[in-house]
Parts: C-alpha cells; sequence; structure tokens
C-alpha cells in the first residue's frame, strides 16, 4: 500500500541540507508503486529523487509530488571468463553497488568509487571520475514511459551520453522517463586498471602501492575524496556544482599565457577540458563566503551551506561566480546541479 505523506519535509532529502517542503511525498518500493501513482495521480506534477545529491530547490515549497525511488536489487545477468553483465534497480546507492562489483572481481566502476548518488542518477548524468565515465561501461537502461506507463530498454546509444549529459537531460525528456534499472558490461580477468590519474598515481606512491588492485584504487579515491570534498552530513553541498568548461586549443593557449594557474586537459586534437576550480581560484573565490552560503576552501568547484542558506541564497551567490568568470575569461560556467523550481 501507497504510504503518501503531505506536506513533507525534504531537508534530509537533499544532501545541501534545505528546509523545502513537498506537497506529496512518496517513496516508491515496485514498478508497481510506480504504475499506481501515475494511474492514481495523472495531473499532479511529479519530481523523481534518489539521494537528493545532485539538486537544488530554488522554491521553499514543491507544489507536486516527489517519488523517491526506493526499487533495490543488484544481480549477475551473465558471465563468462572474461566479462560480466550485472544490473542493479534505480534506488540502489551508487557507491554500495561499485563496491559490490569490486568484491565479485568485476572491473570498469572502480575510478567511480565514493560518488554519491544513486544507481539510477548515474547514466541522467553520466557520472564520472579520474578518467573514467558510466558511459564506459554501461550496456541498457530500463525506463518507465510516464506518458503512456510502458516500460522500455535504452540502448548505450539511445541514451546519447556525453560530459555530464544524456537523452534525459533534454528539456522534452525531462520527466518523460523514469529509469527503473541499469545494465553494465564488466571486465573480468587481463584487464588493466586505470590509474591515468596524476592525482590518483600520487596517492598510491603514497601509499607505497606499485601494482595496485581494484580495491587499492578505491582506497586511493576514498582517501583523496576524503581530503577535497567535504561531508554533506557536516556541511550541506551537492558535490561539483560547475561543469569543467570545453574549449579549443587556442583560446586554451591564450588563457594559459595571461593566467598560467589556470588548467586544462586535452581531450581531442583540437579541445582542452578546463578546470572549473582553477578558474574560481583565479578570481579570488575560493574559500570566499557570503552569509550562510560559501565555496569550499579545499575544492572551489563546491559551493556549501554553512547553516540556514535557503535554494535562492545558493543560486545567487552561484550567478555572481559564473558573472565574475565571464567577465574576466569570457567563458561560460554551467551549473552541474539540477535546479528545482
Amino acid at each position: 500500500m501507497l504510504d503518501i505523506k503531505k506536506n513533507f519535509s525534504l531537508k534530509n532529502f537533499n544532501t545541501f541540507g534545505i528546509n523545502v517542503y513537498a506537497h506529496y511525498f512518496v517513496n516508491v518500493k515496485s514498478i508497481e508503486d510506480i504504475q499506481k501513482i501515475f494511474w492514481k495521480y495523472p495531473s499532479i506534477p511529479k519530481l523523481f529523487l534518489g539521494n537528493g545529491s545532485n539538486i537544488l530547490f530554488l522554491n521553499n515549497y514543491y507544489q507536486g509530488m516527489v517519488i523517491k525511488m526506493g526499487i533495490k536489487g543488484r544481480k549477475v545477468i551473465n558471465e563468462n571468463e572474461y566479462q560480466a553483465v550485472v544490473q542493479a534497480f534505480a534506488g540502489e546507492n551508487w557507491n554500495e553497488f561499485v563496491g559490490w562489483t569490486i568484491k565479485k572481481g568485476f572491473s570498469g566502476l572502480e575510478n567511480l568509487s565514493f560518488i554519491p548518488g544513486t544507481v539510477g542518477a548515474a547514466p541522467i548524468q553520466n557520472i564520472g571520475a579520474y578518467g573514467v565515465e558510466v558511459k564506459d561501461t554501461l550496456l541498457e537502461v530500463q525506463v518507465y514511459e510516464t506518458n503512456n506507463g510502458k516500460i522500455r530498454i535504452f540502448t548505450r546509444e539511445e541514451c546519447q551520453l556525453e560530459y555530464r549529459h544524456s537523452f534525459f537531460k533534454h528539456p522534452y525528456s525531462i520527466n518523460q522517463f523514469l529509469v527503473l534499472s541499469v545494465s553494465f558490461l564488466l571486465r573480468k580477468k587481463y584487464h588493466k586498471l586505470n590509474t591515468y590519474s596524476i592525482e590518483i598515481q600520487n596517492e598510491l606512491e603514497r601509499m607505497n602501492i606499485k601494482k595496485p588492485t581494484m580495491y587499492d584504487l578505491s582506497k586511493a579515491i576514498l582517501y583523496i575524496r576524503n581530503r577535497k570534498l567535504p561531508n554533506p552530513k557536516k556541511i550541506g553541498n551537492a558535490g561539483s556544482f560547475f561543469m569543467n568548461p570545453i574549449i579549443g586549443i587556442l583560446d586554451f593557449k591564450k588563457l594559459k599565457s595571461k593566467y598560467p594557474t589556470i588548467i586544462g586537459y586535452s581531450i581531442s586534437t583540437n579541445q582542452v577540458k578546463l578546470s572549473a576550480s582553477s578558474l574560481i581560484e583565479t578570481i579570488g573565490w575560493k574559500g570566499k563566503k557570503q552569509g550562510n552560503v560559501g565555496v569550499y576552501e579545499k575544492q572551489p568547484i563546491v559551493l556549501v551551506n554553512y547553516g540556514k542558506a535557503s535554494g535562492m541564497d545558493i543560486y545567487s551567490f552561484s550567478e555572481k561566480i559564473t558573472q565574475d568568470i565571464k567577465n574576466k575569461f569570457g567563458l561560460v560556467l554551467s551549473r552541474e546541479v539540477h535546479l528545482i523550481r
């Protein structure tokens, strides 16, 4: 039976810790629950929620129904000597799922260890870290089509995965497709780990490990993240607030000659991905605080709620940063965080 709550506080359901209220709130545990909701409440606006780790509520009250994805489960679909196909449902904790694949001896997701959120959000955002993205191992996504109640399978190609983007983030796709489960094709024997990140190499050296296992790599990432990122249970935040801009290599050389502290990584023969953190630090925003909002002192790409900041407080603060970036460098700094109005 559906337990639908009214005027429900979402403070514990968004990692910024903003005390916004939902007109209706329900935690769904099965596909049947979802079908019942869309049958009984077809006209009410709906927001699908994972762990609330990549969203910012701009208002203090959400007029529709917040649907918390609580469908869980993970399993090995098939495997052979060299690879395995695994499936996880949308409500599974992402990091716990990654840890499960490592224990199984399946490689491909270890670089994505300790990213907050749920499995269902992973393909929508095409999450990535340390040289690896979800698109590298994603096989297919099972979705619920909200306009007709059908269940559909999206292949990796149909998901249109790009840097922090996918088909599901297009304006005409938002709220039209609800991710139910995600399947991955992972490797087993004879696979070389991705340790190309300088940060990972330095951390493994500090750990005195020359031939790392998947466990070692995951542990190194834990150490790095604990040093760089604030714990949302202690300081409200949504991880990386901004995306790293991508520009042409000639434009990067011009910027670099004028601002030597700017960091960029070549992603093709003619494109460079800039470090948004280095841009923010270069213009003096690192560690800056205004009221209850600030730029995290150890990682400038992270905005934090020091106490009682509202969503609009955080948004307005971020606008000042993006405007400064545009004025200084002529660059548009896009938000990674999803804005909920």
